[in-house]
């Protein structure tokens, strides 16, 4: 006769716990999800209240709420693994290790201009929130001048690049911003966080036809669809008589053309050309203009 062996005690009660906190970790592990996903609604809520606002003073007042919100949500406890993945009217760039995190949205005005709204999040040894307002500046230094956080010049952050020059980290930022009310132009600007925490817009390593600046503008046409975008494709090499073709990660964009050669450097009537398109290719510490990139569809996929 076989006879039926009963656990030990000690073992049914490790086994009794080992059950009660996998089930305790998996209602903690949901009501962060939930949690999570009613921040982020609120939000998305607070950023539509913008867009349906008739006037300007309305759009900055319900701006400034969502602000303060943002603000609060960021600086409580550990919000870096809060992804903000789905907040309407924000947009978000973040380095490869998610110790940075850049948050931008923009305010749109009545004369066709846009204020700006953001948000830095630097995760060290310490979390740092640093706030970004968008300020008047002066328009014809903007190539040759450099920004902190508290004179940021605004624009929406859609792309995020990481580099070294000279052994320091640095971040490319592509941005958009809608500069009049005929025109936008999108930027490409360098982010660099000294040893110190000090925080700065411009960096002068990009090698145009202009000379050496801090950073790049390209204005076009209101209706205009400008391609700016950190794509893998052929640089063509003039050697003697040769070309010489080199794949390469680049800043691609078009070539812009005024829409009639009347209206020629008049850059709020450019537009692309269609076929014809430059780039900026990071070589030896500098991001170098080249002209006439063969541009194809590329199976390697965008980083």
């Amino acid at each position: 006769m076989y006879q039926i062996k009963k656990n030990p005690p000690m073992r049914k009660f490790a086994f009794t716990f080992l059950i009660f906190f996998v089930f305790l970790a998996d209602c903690l592990e949901a009501q962060s999800v939930v949690g999570y996903r009613y921040l982020q609604d609120s939000l998305s809520r607070l950023s539509s209240e913008i867009w349906k606002q008739k006037t300007d003073s309305a759009r900055l007042q319900a701006s400034e709420v969502l602000f303060h919100k943002f603000q609060k949500i960021l600086e409580a406890s550990e919000p870096e693994t809060m992804p903000f993945d789905s907040v309407q009217g924000i947009s978000q760039v973040a380095s490869i290790n998610g110790k940075l995190r850049i948050f931008t949205w923009n305010v749109p005005l009545s004369d066709g201009t846009s204020r700006y709204y953001g948000f830095l999040q630097l995760v060290t040894d310490d979390l740092v929130i640093i706030p970004l307002r968008s300020i008047a500046y002066q328009k014809d230094d903007f190539t040759s001048r450099q920004f902190t956080p508290h004179g940021w010049y605004g624009a929406l952050y859609y792309k995020l690049i990481e580099n070294e020059i000279n052994g320091q980290k640095t971040y490319t930022l592509l941005g958009w911003d809608g500069l009049t009310g005929s025109s936008n132009r999108k930027i490409i600007d360098v982010l660099t966080i000294g040893m110190e925490g000090k925080v700065q817009f411009g960096l002068p390593v990009f090698k145009t036809a202009r000379g050496i600046q801090n950073r790049v503008e390209i204005e076009y046409a209101e209706n205009s669809n400008f391609l700016l975008r950190y794509d893998y494709q052929v640089v063509k090499i003039q050697k003697k008589k040769k070309v010489k073709k080199v794949p390469a990660w680049l800043i691609v964009m078009d070539r812009l053309v005024p829409m009639d050669p009347s209206m020629q450097g008049m850059q709020k009537y450019y537009v692309p050309s269609g076929d014809t398109y430059d780039a900026f290719w990071f070589k030896d510490g500098f991001w170098v203009f080249v002209e006439d990139i063969e541009v194809a569809n590329n199976p390697v996929k965008s980083r």
